[in-house]
């Protein structure tokens, strides 16, 4: 099979995977309330974007057991803070504070982890009322997924948002940095850049989506994800996952622990 192939199938499967786990999520969301823009992030509460991962002598790894390990790192719930860039360029005018929630599960035997999001920042629209470009939040609620990608011994991930756009993407994992760079949906000469920074000892996780159109960003997405539950984040262990505890009823499908896959994926 070739890798366009591959690719197609593994996009098609992961959709079919998320309609099965995200009953409505092709709903479109109510139209949301206009809302009082709020002053921008004083100095204390800006958090430092995460650039382009450069580091010295520092290659992604291509080890099954380290990427499942850093996967490990997003189980939990997390309370969500941060900031959105409405027009790309750190003008303190077109910041807008993000609040939200997230809790994260491990699913499947691919393996993955499932994402629960509901994030929101003051609406903002343009001078005739239409919307722009990240005005309205399209988060509260939305999901992404990750899977272990063993063809390329990286993470597939997949956002779908509340209006049921899914956008996603492969990208590898440097140090203690998840990056992918993908062409973004529905729009030509773009680009949507997705880093992700989770620290070992998995408290804090940062997240941060770019779209760039012709070497510009249009609109950044700042995200600092600090946890509030220890529930679903078992401690890290070099040779293999432990079980995530079970689900109360009623709250989704069983979801598998973090497995390394027979095999260890392909090796390059």
């Amino acid at each position: 099979m070739s890798a366009c192939s591959r690719a197609s199938s593994a996009s098609r499967s992961w959709v079919l995977a998320l309609a099965l786990l995200l009953p409505g999520a092709g709903l479109a969301a109510s139209a949301a309330r206009t809302q009082p823009v709020v002053p921008p992030p004083s100095a204390s509460q800006k958090v430092d974007e995460l650039g382009e991962v450069v580091i010295s002598a520092a290659k992604p790894t291509r080890k099954p057991s380290t990427i499942l390990s850093w996967m490990r790192r997003l189980l939990g719930q997390f309370a969500y803070s941060g900031y959105v860039d409405l027009h790309g360029q750190g003008n303190p005018e077109d910041l807008r504070i993000v609040t939200g929630i997230g809790d994260c599960v491990g699913f499947g035997v691919a393996p993955g982890v499932q994402c629960e999001i509901k994030v929101t920042w003051p609406e903002t629209r343009g001078p005739d009322g239409e919307e722009i470009f990240g005005g309205v939040s399209n988060l509260s609620p939305a999901m992404i997924l990750y899977g272990f990608e063993p063809d390329d011994l990286g993470i597939r991930y997949l956002l779908v948002d509340s209006e049921g756009v899914a956008e996603g993407g492969v990208g590898l994992i440097t140090g203690d940095t998840f990056m992918s760079r993908e062409p973004c949906a529905g729009t030509p000469n773009c680009q949507r850049v997705m880093r992700t920074y989770a620290r070992p000892d998995g408290k804090v996780i940062q997240m941060q989506i770019d779209f760039e159109k012709d070497g510009k960003r249009l609109v950044g997405f700042t995200f600092l994800l600090n946890r509030v539950s220890q529930a679903q984040a078992p401690a890290e262990e070099s040779s293999q996952a432990r079980p995530v505890p079970a689900r109360p009823p009623g709250r989704g499908p069983p979801r598998g622990p973090l497995q390394v896959p027979s095999g260890g994926g392909r090796r390059r």
